[in-house]
């Protein structure tokens, strides 16, 4: 099997496939028929989901580019409203235009120009937050939003309309998905500990569990079918995956507590707002693309 759009697409649907056959299992056991049935809806709008996104992927070109810029200005219209409850920042609209035109233009830098920057400003506005510990001011609320989702989105952005980078892109996807939708289910069926009871009540230490063990074992037989891609790097994709899935996830999360709320604001009824959707992606796709630049051969 090559490393391209159609294979990493086949692999959505083949994952898709199981999960349902998993479901269908799971319901008919009395132990755990309520938890997969309460599942069924939110796999539901993950097909969708992904449907949208292995389409865009494999059109390419403008059908990509216009995804991509629609969704940086979505993402930075959800995150600034919700940063922006009593901070006094830009009015969300314009704010969502303005970041998605950025995000756009941002493909013009030479991408190891541009992954290069992105790092140092997140390091830089991480060190400046660290000193406002405990602010609410507007400046605090900005430098919440650089550090994630903004900076991280630029990158993914870029990356994914530059052209060299949306199989990688595509990939995170696939380990992303493949991780939290394991880890949902089995923290449902199986979990009792509170991982990040602060940040993300519904996350368990089993459920955490399931889920890396599953993305293991796709990274695994992905590793032994695609050619000309070291197993390392397969590797190396997942871990990066999976760790920057959580970290996404918990940093949206921690954004939607200081603005007071439970979700962004709505696109899915069972999935919330784009922000909710896509924070692990984001934040696993830009962390890919910086593997790749940083490791030769990849």
């Amino acid at each position: 099997m090559m490393f391209d759009i159609p294979t990493l697409a086949l692999a959505c649907i083949a994952l898709l496939a199981i999960s349902y056959a998993v479901l269908g299992l799971l319901v008919l056991v009395p132990q755990t028929a309520a938890p997969a049935r309460e599942a069924l809806p939110i796999l539901t709008t993950e097909t969708v989901i992904a449907g949208f996104v292995v389409a865009a992927f494999w059109a390419g070109g403008w059908i990509l580019t216009a995804a991509l810029v629609l969704h940086a200005a979505r993402i930075g219209y959800e995150a600034i409203k919700v940063a922006g409850s009593g901070a006094h920042l830009p009015a969300p609209a314009g704010a969502g235009l303005a970041i998605g035109a950025a995000c756009g233009c941002a493909a013009l830098i030479p991408i190891a120009v541009l992954a290069a920057a992105v790092l140092a400003a997140i390091c830089i506005a991480i060190l400046f937050r660290l000193r406002m510990r405990g602010s609410a001011s507007r400046a605090s609320a900005l430098l919440d939003v650089l550090i994630f989702p903004l900076l991280p989105l630029a990158l993914f952005t870029a990356a994914g309309i530059e052209g060299g980078f949306g199989v990688w892109l595509l990939a995170a996807f696939v380990f992303v998905e493949t991780f939290d939708s394991c880890a949902l289910l089995g923290g449902r069926l199986f979990g009792r500990r509170k991982a990040f009871p602060a940040l993300s009540p519904n996350k368990t230490v089993e459920g955490l569990l399931i889920g890396a063990a599953m993305l293991a074992l796709v990274a695994a037989v992905a590793a032994l079918c695609l050619q000309g891609i070291p197993i390392a790097a397969v590797a190396g994709a997942a871990v990066v995956s999976g760790l920057l899935a959580v970290a996404g996830d918990l940093a949206a999360s921690r954004l939607k507590r200081l603005g007071g709320v439970k979700d962004f604001p709505r696109v899915l009824r069972h999935q919330g707002g784009l922000l909710d959707i896509t924070d692990a992606w984001i934040a696993a796709g830009a962390g890919i693309v910086l593997l790749s630049l940083a490791v030769p051969g990849i």
